[in-house]
């Protein structure tokens, strides 16, 4: 009897610990880079991956993808392009024959005013400059988003009024990149004050022949 006290105590114990670790907060780590297999983006990961995968309904079953909906870090680990981005609660990940070949996200919990959205933006785009990114060219549709001076931010501000902004960055050979500043909410009204705005990242493979 005493024993079975002990086993349900020992469930009851680990139910609470880990209902106490949601409750926190804590927030799980995606590891993953293009060309990644599956079973390694399970084993690198803390975000529950497996149970938030969709299988393709083949014989046997594979994978097609994952989808963040809760608060996740997303880590692209490779050893020399590699970069952390800050905490999301949206992701897709695609898989071709167990590996990883597309992934698709938004480096912030919720929408953000643009005072707030800038020093996010320029965050990323100097990481990214750290780690060996470049743009595709030159041309203003490719290169990255300018918000150097207050001339630059007032001309994106009036910009995303009307369109979305992309960088496409290069890992020459290797990874493109689409970095997307956008008005999400309330933008019909083009009242800066008001007005909300997201980032998307989006990468797969270089398919630029640069």
């Amino acid at each position: 009897m005493r024993k079975w006290c002990l086993v349900l105590l020992f469930v009851v114990l680990a139910v609470l610990i880990v209902y106490l670790k949601r409750e926190s907060g804590e927030i799980g780590t995606i590891a993953l880079h293009i060309g990644k297999p599956y079973k390694d983006v399970l084993r690198d990961s803390t975000f529950p991956v497996k149970s938030e995968t969709a299988m393709r309904a083949t014989t046997p079953p594979v994978e097609d993808s994952t989808w963040i909906t809760r608060p996740a870090i997303v880590k692209f680990d490779d050893p020399k392009h590699g970069f952390t981005l800050p905490p999301t609660k949206f992701g897709a990940i695609g898989y071709n024959r167990g590996r990883v070949t597309t992934f698709t996200t938004s480096p912030m919990l919720e929408t953000l005013p643009f005072d707030q959205l800038i020093p996010l933006l320029d965050h990323v785009q100097e990481m990214l400059k750290s780690t060996g990114w470049i743009p595709k060219d030159d041309n203003e549709n490719y290169t990255w988003i300018k918000t150097g001076s207050e001339a630059d931010r007032k001309a994106l501000q009036s910009l995303l009024f009307r369109k979305a902004v992309t960088a496409t960055l290069l890992i020459p050979r290797k990874y493109g990149m689409s970095l997307i500043v956008k008005c999400y909410a309330r933008c019909a009204e083009r009242d800066p004050n008001t007005a909300r705005y997201l980032i998307d990242v989006s990468v797969g493979r270089d398919y630029s022949n640069r």
